[in-house]
């Protein structure tokens, strides 16, 4: 669900006035990217039934509370950056709405799509991986599987079909996604032989280099280029991940 037409306008004129800043940011637009986010956290990490599940999800909603944000706060930066124009005079508010109608198109629109995917993805795989972890007795080995198609990434295209035990750290940084949009999967084995890894490259993926079964957030916020963007700016950034 886009923000209406309406909204978009009160959250550029006030950024073309200085009503909203970075120290000042619209929390309609955090509420609106939070809001678009756990709904796919909640669909991917399927039904709590468990006290492991209830708190992973307490923390998962943190985690989006705060990713929200420092996007936030990102995307009035570079809304802001468009109020003057290059010779420093300020803009016509019309001409100025060109330029954010843009940065919004890109914001909320292409970027918070693959937002959703990957929201469901890493939720929808680190519920898999409880259930891969409770029943390893009966299911011991995994099998890495990709879409087998020409969209498949090329390291991912060597990890297809190799089987490791449930334990083996090789799951540690390639349990799927291991990417943005990433398609690959396991499938869980009651016997199999193991793979040899001789020669099979690691995950060079800084963001998705780990199991989403093993950490308690969708988004790292010690990688996410909104974080590491902004939090040079110090308290305003921090008042940024505490909008609720």
């Amino acid at each position: 669900m886009a923000l209406s037409k309406k909204k978009l306008d009160e959250i550029f004129k006030g950024i073309h006035s200085g009503k909203i800043s970075i120290d000042n940011l619209p929390k309609e637009l955090s509420q609106f990217t939070y809001d678009e986010l756990i709904k796919f956290v909640q669909q991917g990490f399927g039904d709590l039934n468990n006290e492991l599940k209830v708190a992973r999800m307490a923390s998962y909603d943190n985690n989006i509370v705060a990713f929200s944000g420092a996007k936030t706060f990102q995307q009035v930066k570079d809304l802001n950056n468009f109020v003057l124009s290059p010779d420093g005079t300020k803009r016509p508010f019309k001409e100025y709405r060109e330029f954010a109608q843009q940065i919004n198109e890109t914001y909320n629109v292409r970027w918070l799509k693959t937002e959703q995917d990957t929201a469901f993805g890493v939720s929808q795989s680190a519920d898999q991986w409880l259930n891969i972890e409770a029943e390893k007795d009966l299911f011991p080995m995994l099998q890495y599987q990709t879409a087998a198609d020409e969209r498949v990434r090329h390291d991912h295209a060597q990890w297809d079909n190799i089987i490791r035990p449930v334990d083996d750290s090789f799951w540690d940084t390639r349990m799927p996604i291991n990417g943005w949009n990433c398609r690959c999967t396991v499938i869980r084995l009651s016997e199999g032989e193991s793979t040899s890894l001789r020669g099979v490259p690691k995950n060079e993926d800084a963001m998705f280099n780990e199991n989403p079964g093993k950490v308690d957030y969708i988004f790292n916020e010690k990688k996410h280029p909104y974080f590491n963007h902004t939090r040079a700016e110090g308290p305003a950034f921090e008042r940024a991940l505490e909008w609720q």
